[in-house]
């Protein structure tokens, strides 16, 4: 996998999938209590490895742009 996202890209994927993360402490019941640490989790990880699948399919890359 090759990196194509930027620091500020990681920094909001990660900071948006932890507080989707923490969302979902609130809401362990229901369709919501499964789709917010789903979303969450995917969010952490595109952050954290710098790899978007959808920015790949598309031929985006923000990584030269920091």
């Amino acid at each position: 996998m090759k990196q194509n996202m930027s620091t500020i890209d990681r920094a909001i994927r990660i900071g948006s999938g932890l507080a989707l993360i923490g969302m979902s402490m609130n809401r362990n019941h229901g369709l919501m209590g499964y789709i917010l640490p789903m979303l969450g989790g995917m969010l952490l990880a595109e952050g954290l490895t710098a790899y978007s699948f959808a920015y790949d399919k598309m031929g985006i890359s923000t990584r030269g742009q920091d």
